[in-house]
């Protein structure tokens, strides 16, 4: 059954009120019972009581059965077709988190894979029995690497037993219905991860324990590590505000992705109330600190987005955005750039993303190899794949000439994880711009990407040199659990 989105928030909005309604009428039920039991007495009260909710039931629907439902009302037919629209995106919301996390690829088994499957399967089914979801989790990841099909169906169901106990797809009577969409959404993203992935990868504010250049220096196990289908993140922004709100916004919150690695957070963007970062109508784009390590997108996959715009006090601090975008597997065997866009009371955010097909994991650092930072020139250092070159990933921009610098000559960068095609190049650039003229220098170099070990390449402009390394590391496919 098709239907835009904002047909379905219409429908959504009548069966809120349908559930309102029904709340109402079981607290008449109660005070009509009560009345009975004082006596007479009471009727008066009664009466007005029910004059006032009769007139506030004007302009609400009334609570139908069923049956009612097929009347030819337009109201109550439009309730019957809420309902069946929510039944079928459930049911739509299941086959395709179904189908996207069957991408474990089945080959013939040998006898070893037969006989270590049954040991697997034994122990999954015993951790599942016993609702032990870090056993289940871990033999499950190990019974599915044997190939065997049944380890997928098995999966799918003990899956589709995880959506049913948590009923995501009833309204709850008792939720805040004054939240918008999006924001119930996040909220019950929240309540699913927590039910499902609690136990094996501890709590919901917890970050990626797994740095990057995991298999950098050291070989991975078998058949747990490949080029794989990651995510760029090139920029996140605040598209649109609301009229209640005003430029520049004082903004702090959290950015982060979560996927099937572990499910915890990996931080794109975070600041504390102290640490706020100020956007403007002609600059709104955050500035990003990650993402830690490369983001896997083989599974279905996440970004919580929970932004505050600070008040004069604590206390007027407001909700900017919070919400709960997901993304899957495209399948592209190329790379492309999309956009995921969220809306919720105050704003619209908007990410520009990177599906990266086949790809390494890439983790930069920049020294200062010769004579420092030029006086007199602010500067930006960014990177690009070649498959990608119109975007690029800017890894630390200032607009002074103080070149963060350690002690060691390192330069500290904002980002410095990207990902790039296993068969593609990645280029990192440098450009200095003068701070009182239009004097600008710049120099370029590209990398062919590995699998594993180092590369290092000289940036040269004006009377400075940057020492560039690239560290490259497959990709983790398997659950790192805690």
């Amino acid at each position: 059954m098709a239907a835009t989105e904002a047909e379905l928030e219409s429908y959504i909005q009548v069966l809120l009120m349908d559930r309102a309604e029904a709340m109402r009428q079981d607290e008449e039920e109660e005070e009509e019972a009560e009345r009975r039991r004082r006596g007479p007495g009471s009727r008066i009260k009664k009466m007005k009581t029910a004059t006032r909710k009769s007139s506030e039931r004007a302009d609400a629907p009334t609570e139908e059965s069923d049956s009612d439902l097929a009347s030819g009302s337009p109201a109550r037919s439009d309730l019957a077709r809420a309902r069946k629209i929510l039944k079928a995106a459930a049911a739509n919301m299941w086959r395709k988190s179904r189908d996207c996390c069957s991408n474990v690829k089945t080959t013939a088994m040998t006898e070893e894979d037969v006989a270590a499957a049954a040991v697997y399967r034994a122990k999954a089914e015993e951790a599942h029995a016993k609702n032990q979801r870090t056993e289940e989790a871990d033999a499950m990841a190990k019974w599915l690497a044997t190939g065997d099909p049944e380890a997928i169906k098995r999966r799918d169901e003990w899956i589709e037993e995880n959506m049913k106990a948590m009923d995501l797809a009833d309204i709850d009577p008792t939720e805040d219905l004054s939240d918008d969409w999006e924001t119930v959404q996040a909220k019950r993203f929240r309540k699913f991860w927590e039910f499902s992935w609690a136990d094996c990868f501890g709590s919901f504010e917890d970050t990626t324990p797994i740095q990057p250049m995991l298999y950098t220096d050291v070989k991975p196990p078998p058949g747990t590590a490949y080029p794989i289908r990651t995510l760029q993140v090139f920029s996140v922004r605040i598209t649109a505000i609301k009229d209640e709100l005003e430029w520049p916004l004082d903004v702090f919150g959290i950015v982060a992705a979560r996927d099937s690695v572990d499910h915890n957070r990996n931080i794109i963007f975070n600041r504390t109330r102290d640490n706020c970062q100020t956007i403007r109508r002609e600059s709104p784009c955050l500035t990003l600190t990650g993402p830690t390590r490369a983001i896997v997108v083989e599974d279905l996959m996440h970004f919580e987005v929970t932004l505050q715009v600070k008040g004069t006090t604590e206390s007027e601090d407001r909700y900017l955005s919070y919400l709960s975008l997901c993304c899957r597997d495209s399948g592209s065997s190329k790379s492309y750039v999309f956009k995921r866009v969220g809306t919720s009371k105050l704003s619209t955010v908007e990410l520009v993303l990177g599906d990266m097909a086949k790809s390494v994991e890439a983790t930069i650092s920049v020294r200062v190899a010769g004579a420092g930072w030029p006086e007199g020139f602010q500067g930006v250092i960014f990177a690009n794949t070649t498959s990608i070159g119109a975007r690029k990933i800017e890894l630390l921009t200032f607009t002074d000439d103080k070149l963060p610098v350690a002690a060691d000559g390192t330069i500290q960068l904002s980002r410095r994880v990207v990902s790039v095609e296993a068969d593609g190049e990645l280029r990192v650039s440098v450009m200095a711009t003068c701070l009182e003229g239009q004097n600008v220098a710049r120099d370029s170099k590209t990398f062919k990407a590995k699998k594993a070990s180092r590369s290092t390449i000289e940036l040269e402009f004006l009377s400075c040199k940057l020492e560039v390394t690239v560290a490259w590391s497959l990709v983790p496919n398997l659950p790192h659990f805690h």
